[in-house]
């Protein structure tokens, strides 16, 4: 194997402007984590832990990564004093590579040292009996700064019905209400400091409320277009794929359908709906300029709003033709909470074939297995003897497309067996040669580390309990071994690269099977062209024989990874230090088939768990620890009650988060050499001298 590449570096920044007392921090105090790859963008999101050195502005704190993708690190809080502090920042990601150390400087200023006036916005007129739309005041400063801060506000004039309120964020003062009767009325407004009660800035200005007149409105229509639409795709309302329009009149009250709608220009199959979406199937491409004018409810007409709009050539089956890797969701009654997986391959004649993996066995299935509906757009897939029915259609994913030409296809639908239906979802691989090899290829192999979302992410803690490595050929084909959190052998899942503008999304399934039962692991990796890997996982472990538990054992759940091919092998994976924290434990097996009084004594020593059973009820106790993944597996012999001989119990279990006990879960066999009859949850716990 070729020797280990130079991690990159990774680059803390920390954005903060100018603050002020008072004002509560928003997008100024974020922490962003770069990486000198095409995934900057991305990379900031993962998990991290960061330190600072130095003393933080009084009101203001540092919050960790939270366990959401986009929850990120960040300084929070209101200053309450003005003064330029400085402090040193950096962050040790969860492979355990460390960013640089930066300087971060907050200047805070003092408010009462800047002249502030008051800045309206519709509140020229309005209109009696109807609600008032968008209309209300800020105080700002030079450069239209605005002022935040808790002030107080003295307001007089305004006309019956209608009131201020602070709802739409800190410093925005909005008109809201209905006023009553139509006239005009000249409105007085102060802002004061809540602590000394010296002005601000105040205004007057005057406020026409109209009479309800419907033939003195007028309605402007709006027209929003995103993006191409494409031939032969079906459109309906609300699905934000295709144009749509919106209403509202002068005073800033939007209107509400149904609308008649008289539109001229537009593509064969389309129309505009009464809700205000383009709707239908377009039965041609081309370039089109769509002319159109909405009638309301009440009758009353709005103006006239051009649209250009293009329709590009539908896809062909040989541009849907592929590999199509597809997560099946999870479900206690369809699949055991298993979830499953859908492989397939599409040819350029709409031939399919593939294999469906449902509750842990392999169905596959032939293209006479599979049917299309053309009114629908539909395929309709029916693996023999699965009980499974799987419908979904093919979908153009505009957003990762790499262009035009390259078209970043899914294919998504829903797994249905009787009464239950989940949902499912996979892209079509890219393919690729040796002429044309992957950008993601590597003789180095991604390794990647499970990250729990817990208690334990948000304080900084990135104890891992399993990981996976990946390798890429050149034709983008992935391998990817899996060492899962339960101890099972590791097991090798084949899977295919699909390439996008941002990067390559990869699809996990993976069936673990162990002596106590199984596990799986499943969801969806992203990779960068600079080998580092980030997603979104979740493993399940569940006994084979569930006994008092009939919804499962759900051990512990993971979601989200992060990987790099420039470390040998994941790192952190025991960082909670039970060799530490666990001098003295006790076992308790809870169950409806456990005997009272089952526990031993546990005393760690170097990677062993040497037990000393406290009562006779106890014995054969055999236990090793595994320092590196923070399993525990063993067994001993419960005694004799309940009129039941003593039986041997076997289990196996993981660190917990909080680094002083262990989860897992046990089996007890009824006799000697007997099926296992019974199933339930053990926990070691830490417990004092």
């Amino acid at each position: 194997m070729a020797p280990l590449q130079a991690a990159p570096q990774y680059a803390i920044q920390v954005g903060l402007g100018t603050l002020t007392v008072g004002e509560p921090l928003s997008y100024e105090g974020r922490i962003v984590i770069l990486r000198p790859s095409p995934g900057d963008n991305f990379w900031y999101r993962l998990p991290h832990r960061v330190e600072v050195v130095g003393e933080l502005p009084p009101g203001i704190e540092l919050m960790q990564k939270g366990p959401g993708f986009h929850d990120l690190a960040h300084f929070a809080g209101t200053p309450t004093r003005a003064g330029t502090y400085t402090v040193q920042v950096s962050a040790t990601m969860a492979d355990g590579l460390k960013t640089n150390t930066t300087t971060a400087t907050f200047f805070i200023e003092d408010p009462k040292k800047r002249q502030y006036r008051v800045q309206t916005w519709g509140t020229e007129q309005l209109l009696a009996g109807a609600e008032i739309g968008n209309a209300g005041l800020q105080v700002v400063s030079d450069h239209y700064r605005l002022l935040r801060a808790a002030v107080q506000v003295n307001i007089s004039g305004l006309p019956e019905g209608v009131e201020l309120t602070s709802q739409r964020g800190e410093g925005d003062y909005m008109l809201t209400g209905t006023p009553q009767t139509a006239g005009t009325y000249p409105v007085s407004v102060e802002f004061r400091w809540l602590d000394d009660n010296a002005l601000i800035a105040s205004s007057q200005f005057t406020i026409k409320v109209l009479p309800d007149d419907e033939a003195a409105r007028k309605y402007q229509l709006t027209l929003i277009s995103l993006w191409p639409l494409r031939q032969g795709v079906s459109y309906s309302d609300h699905g934000y794929q295709a144009p749509w329009f919106y209403v509202e009149d002068q005073f800033g009250r939007r209107s509400e359908g149904p609308f008649t709608c008289d539109a001229s220009g537009l593509p064969e199959g389309m129309s505009f709906s009464s809700q205000g979406w383009l709707v239908g199937r377009p039965n041609q491409a081309g370039n089109f300029e769509i002319s159109l004018q909405v009638t309301l409810p009440n009758g009353a007409k709005t103006n006239t709003q051009s649209l250009s709009l293009q329709v590009r050539p539908s896809l062909t089956l040989e541009q849907y033709a592929g590999v199509y890797d597809c997560n099946i969701e999870r479900s206690e009654t369809l699949n055991g909470n298993m979830g499953g997986r859908l492989r397939f391959n599409i040819t350029s004649g709409g031939q399919i074939s593939g294999f469906l993996i449902h509750q842990g066995r392999r169905f596959p299935f032939a293209s006479s297995d599979v049917k299309f509906d053309e009114e629908s757009d539909q395929w309709a897939i029916s693996p023999p003897n699965s009980g499974v029915q799987l419908g979904g259609n093919f979908t153009e994913e505009r957003d990762y497309s790499v262009d035009e030409n390259s078209p970043f296809i899914r294919f998504v639908g829903q797994a249905s067996g009787g009464q239950e239906a989940v949902a499912f979802g996979g892209w079509r691989a890219t393919a690729r040669s040796a002429a044309s090899p992957s950008p993601y290829a590597s003789v180095q192999p991604v390794n990647i580390l499970f990250v729990p979302r817990d208690e334990a992410l948000q304080q900084g803690d990135f104890g891992g309990a399993g990981f996976m490595s990946m390798t890429v050929s050149v034709a983008g084909n992935a391998t990817i071994t899996v060492w899962a959190a339960d101890g099972s052998p590791p097991v090798s899942l084949a899977t295919t690269l699909t390439e996008s503008s941002i990067g390559a999304f990869i699809p996990v399934y993976a069936l673990l099977n162990n002596s106590s039962g199984s596990s799986a692991l499943m969801g969806e990796l992203f990779l960068n062209a600079d080998g580092d890997a980030a997603g979104q996982l979740t493993w399940q472990q569940q006994a084979s024989n569930r006994g008092a538990f009939p919804g499962g054992i759900d051990l512990i759940t993971y979601e989200g990874v992060i990987g790099s091919r420039h470390v040998a092998q994941p790192q952190g994976l025991n960082r909670l230090g039970l060799e530490q924290s666990i001098a003295d434990a006790q076992l308790d097996l809870m169950g409806d088939e456990v005997p009272a009084g089952s526990e031993a004594m546990l005393s760690l020593r170097s990677s062993q768990i040497l037990a000393m059973p406290a009562e006779q009820q106890v014995s054969q106790v055999k236990l090793s620890y595994n320092a590196r993944s923070g399993m525990v597996t063993g067994s001993m012999v419960l005694g004799q009650s309940r009129g039941k001989r003593g039986r041997s119990v076997t289990f196996r279990g993981m660190r917990a988060t909080d680094g002083k006990s262990i989860l897992g879960h046990y089996t007890v066999p009824e006799a000697a050499n007997a099926r296992r009859t019974s199933a339930g949850m053990m926990k070691v716990s830490a417990k004092s001298r």
